[in-house]
C-alpha cells in the first residue's frame, strides 16, 4: 500500500479550528470575524445542517451592492458536506466532484465539526520535493493579462476586479510595483468601512513579496506556503512585473509529476491515476468557466480573442468580429424579483444566445450582466445581422417569465489594434445603443 506520508490525511491539510456562528449573524459581523481570525470563510447552522459563507460569496454580494446587514441565513450559501479527518486526501477529489462543492467540513472521531478543507488545500498538499526541482518559474509563467492599476486609482475601481479568492490587482507607482490588493485586503477594507473613493495606494498591502523567474517551482511553493499566499508575483532584476503565478497553476505542473508516479504503481493505483488526470482537466476547465452560467469567463474570452488576432495575421483575407451584449435595466430585475431570479435570467440568456451561434463561435461572461460573443471569419455586416437576430429572439419571448431586452455593440477587428482597443470600440457601440433607447444594435466605428 502507498506510504501514508506520501498521501496525507485530510486533517493534515485542512484548516482546523473552524468558527461556527448563529444563522442570524449579519454578513458584516461575519466579515469582522474573518478579518479578526485571518479566515476566508465562517460556518453557520443552516436548515439542513451547516452552511458556509466564503469570501467568494462576499465579493458577489458586494458586486450586486447588497447590504451587509443581511443575516447569513437570508443569502444563498452552499450547504457544507462532511468528510472524515482520517480519510486520505486522494479520495477527496472525487468527493468534491460528487458534491459539486469547493469546501468540505472535517469531522473528528466523535463526529464533531473541527475544520474546513478546500479543493485548493488538497491540490496544494503535494510535497514539493516530488516535483522537478530544477524546473524554473520562467518555464511555466503563462502570458496573460494582469490586472494593474495606478497608485491614485479609486479603491472602488480596484476592488471591482476582485471576484474570487485567487484574483489579485497589482498597484504601480511611477511604473514600479508598489503594492498588491487581494480578496483578503477586500475583507479588511469592507470590515473597516474604508472610503472607496480614496486612492487604492492608501489601502493596498505593501511591500510585495516577489520572486525571480529563475527560481524553481519548489521555491515558489515554499514561498506561498510560508506566507499563506495564493500566488507569487514574478519580477525581473529591475522590479518590473513579468507575471503572477498562482498556487493553482503550480499544482497543475505538479499533477504531471503525480500522474507519472501513479503509473509506476498502476496495479495498486490505476483508478487513482485516471481520477487525477481527470481532475487536472477539470481544473483547467474551471479556471476558464463562469461558475454561474457555465459559459466561458473573462480569462477564456481573452484567450479566444488573442488567438483570433493571431489567426488574423497568419491567414490572408481573414476577419473576425465581437458582440458585446448587455441586459437592459437588469438592476431593476434584481431589485424587483431578487438575485436568484436574476441569476436564472442570466443562464437563460446564455442558452438563448448560444442557440443562434455556429459551432466555431464562442460566448463568455464579460462581467455582471454583460456577455461577449466572438465570431471568427465574420465581417461587421455579418455580425450586425446576427446581433439583430439575437436581439429579436430575446425580445420576442420572455426569459424566466420576464420581458427582457438587450442592447448590443458590434465591432470588427481592425488591423494593428490591440484586444483592449477592440473591446473599447465594442463598448462604445454598446453605450450608443443604450443612449439610443436600448433594445437595439449599434456598430462601432472602424477607425482606431
Amino acid at each position: 500500500m502507498p506510504d501514508k506520508n506520501f498521501f496525507p490525511r485530510v486533517r493534515d491539510v485542512a484548516h482546523m479550528g473552524v468558527i461556527i456562528v448563529p444563522s442570524h449573524t449579519s454578513v458584516a459581523d461575519a466579515v469582522s470575524l474573518m478579518e479578526q481570525h485571518n479566515l476566508s470563510d465562517v460556518v453557520f447552522e443552516g436548515e439542513q445542517g451547516h452552511a458556509i459563507f466564503t469570501v467568494d460569496t462576499l465579493m458577489l454580494l458586494r458586486q450586486h451592492k447588497r447590504t451587509l446587514n443581511l443575516p447569513l441565513c437570508d443569502i444563498a450559501t452552499p450547504r457544507l458536506h462532511y468528510v472524515d479527518g482520517d480519510e486520505s486526501v486522494l479520495r477527496l477529489l472525487s468527493r468534491f466532484d460528487h458534491c459539486n462543492c469547493r469546501y468540505l467540513g472535517v469531522l473528528d472521531a466523535a463526529r464533531n465539526l473541527v475544520g474546513i478543507v478546500s479543493h485548493s488545500d488538497v491540490l496544494a498538499s503535494v510535497d514539493p520535493t516530488l516535483m522537478m526541482e530544477h524546473k524554473k518559474l520562467n518555464d511555466v509563467l503563462h502570458k496573460r493579462r494582469l490586472e494593474m492599476v495606478d497608485f491614485d486609482t479609486p479603491t472602488e475601481t480596484a476592488l471591482a476586479s476582485l471576484n474570487s479568492v485567487e484574483d489579485t490587482v497589482l498597484v504601480l507607482k511611477n511604473s514600479q510595483l508598489a503594492g498588491i490588493v487581494t480578496t483578503r485586503d477586500a475583507i479588511r477594507m469592507i470590515n473597516d468601512n474604508v472610503n472607496t473613493h480614496e486612492p487604492i495606494g492608501w489601502h493596498m498591502t505593501h511591500p510585495v513579496w516577489t520572486i525571480r523567474p529563475n527560481e524553481t517551482i519548489k521555491s515558489a511553493i515554499e514561498l506561498i506556503r510560508a506566507h499563506h499566499f495564493k500566488r507569487a508575483v514574478v519580477v525581473d532584476e529591475h522590479n518590473c512585473v513579468l507575471g503572477v503565478v498562482t498556487q493553482r497553476e503550480l499544482v497543475e505542473v505538479t499533477y504531471g509529476r503525480w500522474a507519472e508516479m501513479m503509473k509506476l504503481h498502476a496495479h495498486e493505483l490505476g483508478e487513482m491515476v485516471q481520477m487525477l488526470e481527470s481532475a487536472n482537466q477539470e481544473l483547467r476547465r474551471d479556471t476558464l468557466t463562469d461558475p454561474l452560467t457555465g459559459v466561458g469567463n473573462r480569462r477564456r474570452i481573452n484567450q479566444v480573442i488573442e488567438a483570433e488576432i493571431g489567426r488574423y495575421y497568419r491567414l490572408a483575407m481573414s476577419a473576425f468580429s465581437v458582440l458585446l451584449l448587455d441586459i437592459d435595466h437588469f438592476k431593476q430585475v434584481n431589485d424587483t424579483h431578487g438575485h436568484l431570479l436574476g441569476d436564472r435570467v442570466l443562464k437563460c440568456l446564455c442558452e438563448r444566445v448560444a442557440g443562434k451561434l455556429r459551432g466555431s463561435d464562442e460566448i463568455a461572461r464579460w462581467g455582471g450582466e454583460e456577455f461577449v460573443v466572438v465570431l471568427p471569419t465574420a465581417h461587421q455586416h455579418n455580425a450586425l445581422e446576427l446581433a439583430e437576430r439575437i436581439r429579436q429572439t430575446v425580445a420576442m419571448a420572455p426569459l424566466e417569465g420576464l420581458a427582457i431586452t438587450i442592447s448590443i455593440g458590434v465591432a470588427e477587428y481592425v488591423r494593428g489594434e490591440s484586444m483592449e482597443s477592440l473591446m473599447m470600440r465594442a463598448d462604445e457601440a454598446l453605450y450608443a445603443a443604450k443612449q439610443g433607447g436600448r433594445n437595439r444594435v449599434r456598430a462601432a466605428t472602424q477607425s482606431l
